[in-house]
């Protein structure tokens, strides 16, 4: 078992640096979801994102909450900048003792690749995906 000093630290930020969220170890999931709450919260076709244990992520700076239902009808809780806007963070209903950080804060294009899509019955007709990932088509 790897020493705690042997964890992978990585660190995500909002677009001004004010917020910043440091994650250890390896994310228990990554994916991209298509539901219609996640491509108006990120203004995007999908989200993008790392389900990391609560215990191992902590933020600095400042930061608001907005709380949103998904398509699920469960709650998404994101903490965002006050200053650009960018959400950082987010807690979900659906991932208890767990802590979700937008792939793209980490400005990393090596992290880890998504394994599934939720709600893929909702993906915009152009986007093509590796069959490796998973589609799930919640409704």
């Amino acid at each position: 078992m790897a020493s705690q000093q042997d964890e992978q630290e990585r660190v995500a930020r909002c677009a001004c640096g004010n917020l910043e969220v440091t994650t250890r170890g390896e994310p228990i999931d990554v994916y991209i979801c298509s539901c219609l709450a996640c491509q108006r919260g990120t203004g995007s076709a999908f989200s993008y994102a790392a389900i990391f244990p609560e215990s191992a992520v902590s933020s600095a700076g400042n930061s608001r909450t907005y709380r949103q239902y998904g398509d699920s009808g469960r709650f998404i809780e994101s903490y965002f900048c006050p200053t650009c806007g960018t959400a950082v963070l987010f807690r979900a209903e659906g991932f208890p003792g767990a802590v979700g950080v937008p792939v793209g804060c980490f400005a990393d294009p090596s992290f880890a690749r998504p394994a599934k899509l939720y709600w893929a019955s909702r993906r915009h007709h152009w986007l093509d995906l590796p069959e490796s990932i998973v589609l799930i088509n919640t409704q």
